[in-house]
């Protein structure tokens, strides 16, 4: 779905899945990595195991949780460093649209012992700050 409507808005889009053939993941990271595809959405396959120097940006449009519906701390840390690598300044930014991913949000804050700053969709100028 979340694929589909970035592709409607314009943006150029690849999509990965573990539902996906080996064969078939790789191809899609390498175009990713060619920038055929500026935008990668992708499940939890993809935190952990794929370099990209160009990912400069990751959004967790859900944040990880286990099978209980707890935190996964882990997977969030593998997700979020899939920026700023190689040397490079990195933004990770997490979606939160209800009390419950609030909670997930404020136990991996808890667990890391670091303050993730919230961002004031209205105010422009702040988002445009975060973009340069």
């Amino acid at each position: 779905w979340l694929a589909g409507e970035l592709s409607r808005e314009g943006h150029q889009v690849a999509l990965l899945s573990g539902e996906m053939q080996v064969e078939q993941r790789a191809a899609v990271i390498e175009r990713f990595r060619d920038g055929k595809e500026k935008v990668l959405v992708t499940t939890n396959v993809c935190a952990r195991g794929i370099d990209v120097e160009q990912v400069s940006v990751v959004i967790n449009f859900d944040l990880p949780v286990d099978k209980d519906g707890n935190p996964d701390n882990e997977t969030y840390l593998h997700r979020i460093g899939r920026t700023g690598r190689f040397g490079k300044r990195g933004l990770a930014i997490n979606m939160v649209d209800s009390k419950m991913s609030m909670n997930i949000l404020n136990r991996i804050q808890e667990h890391f012992n670091k303050k993730i700053e919230r961002l004031d969709t209205d105010d422009l100028d702040e988002i445009e700050k975060i973009a340069n």
